[in-house]
């Protein structure tokens, strides 16, 4: 891949959430909330993407009257990449509902992942979306909450942070741009069909005390009193306990579970639903995570 040629990366775009020291004081949101991650639409989108973007434009149709704000946690695109004056093609289901939220008035809060990182400003141009490239100390609701993606969190992750610092930097970054879009296309597909084929199903069970992002939010409450963490990147939904007053939520994702969370007001904590626009769509995580 082109990003090899950068042995010492200058500073990433995306600051590295690796200790748990937030720097900066909560943002303060109020409002019905919807979370949803890791759909992985595809470039170009296939058939099966183009189903799972009309399950996604439904569910925001379904709840877009009283939705505030919609946080899009990340990975939402198999492969994202800005050129000045090119963007991905296809999506028009989605951003024409996107736009139309944006005019309604919810703000749509865009948590880069692994997979979509080189999101630059079309997002907020279009649709008035603001743009994190860190997970981040939230109080929505009245509860104080750390939100984000949620890839490299917890553990020694050392060789993972050190390809996605090369993928994210700025030099690379120009580098990769140099390329025509249809050879930069080609070569993230082929890399991302390559990393979805090495995963076996294993992958995909949640380990408790052993995942890693568990791990890192046992460290970060030492420091820091967060109640809710609400992330995603590891496609299991799961509500899961740490401890009296403290829970850790994953959103799954939008390619197999079909999972998102809810967060009102009038709740005490979020909710974890299941998509059930389709009898076939009964996700295999979803009561066995919540039950812990």
């Amino acid at each position: 891949m082109p990003f090899a040629f950068c042995l010492l990366p200058e500073k990433s775009y995306l600051c590295r959430v690796k200790k748990a020291t937030p720097s900066t004081d909560p943002i303060v949101l109020h409002g019905n909330c919807l979370f949803v991650s890791d759909a992985h639409f595809r470039t170009p989108p296939d058939a099966a993407s183009e189903e799972r973007e009309l399950r996604l434009v439904r569910l925001l149709k379904d709840r877009g009257a009283d939705l505030r704000h919609l946080f899009l946690l990340g990975d939402i695109f198999d492969y994202w990449f800005e050129y000045r004056d090119v963007v991905p093609k296809g999506y028009v289901t989605l951003f024409t509902c996107l736009k139309e939220l944006n005019a309604q008035g919810v703000q749509i809060h865009y948590f880069t992942g692994n997979h979509d990182m080189w999101v630059e400003d079309y997002f907020t141009q279009t649709f008035g979306a603001i743009i994190y490239r860190e997970a981040r100390l939230m109080e929505i609701n009245g509860h104080r909450c750390f939100v984000g993606h949620g890839d490299g969190l917890g553990g020694k992750q050392r060789k993972y942070m050190l390809i996605k610092r090369i993928l994210n930097s700025k030099f690379n970054w120009r580098l990769y741009s140099m390329l025509h879009p249809r050879q930069s296309f080609a070569i993230a597909r082929y890399c991302s069909q390559s990393s979805r084929e090495s995963h076996d199903e294993s992958v995909f069970v949640f380990k408790g005390e052993a995942e890693y992002q568990v791990q890192f939010a046992r460290e970060l409450l030492q420091t820091t009193d967060v109640e809710l963490f609400i992330l995603a990147h590891r496609h299991i939904p799961t509500r899961y306990e740490l401890s009296p007053g403290h829970l850790f939520f994953n959103t799954g994702d939008w390619l197999e579970n079909f999972s998102y969370i809810t967060f009102d007001p009038k709740d005490q904590e979020p909710v974890l639903h299941n998509d059930s626009s389709s009898d076939n769509n009964h996700s295999p995580h979803l009561e066995e995570m919540t039950s812990r």
